[in-house]
C-alpha cells in the first residue's frame, strides 16, 4: 500500500475522488500485498522450489517420453483435479547432484 498510495491520493486529489473509494483502493492494495506475502511465506516453509518455470524445463534431458511431456505442459490436468508427482534425483547443469 506504501508504494502506491503517493500515486492514488494524488490521483483522487486531482479527480476529487469520493474518500471512500481512495479508502477503497488502498485497503485492496494492502489486501493484494498481504496475499502475496503469506503466499510467499507458505512456499518458503514448505520447502517447495522456487523460481522454476516450465519455460526452464529441458525436454532434451527428461526421460519423460514426449507426449508425456507435451501434454503436461497444457496444464489440463490441473482442471480435472489430477495430481503430478515427478522423482528421481535432481539434475542441475545437466549432472546428477547429490551424488554418492
Amino acid at each position: 500500500m506504501r508504494k502506491v498510495a503517493p500515486d492514488i491520493l494524488a490521483a483522487a486529489r486531482a479527480q476529487r475522488w469520493d474518500p471512500a473509494e481512495v479508502l477503497r483502493l488502498l485497503i485492496a492494495e494492502e489486501v493484494t500485498g498481504r496475499d502475496a506475502a503469506t503466499r510467499c511465506l507458505r512456499r518458503h516453509s514448505a520447502n517447495f522450489p522456487t523460481g522454476k518455470t516450465l519455460a526452464s524445463w529441458r525436454a532434451e534431458d527428461s526421460t519423460i517420453p514426449e507426449s508425456t511431456q507435451n501434454s503436461l505442459v497444457t496444464l489440463e490436468w490441473i482442471g480435472r483435479a489430477e495430481n503430478l508427482a515427478i522423482a528421481g534425483p535432481p539434475v542441475i547443469n545437466g549432472s546428477v547432484s547429490g551424488g554418492r
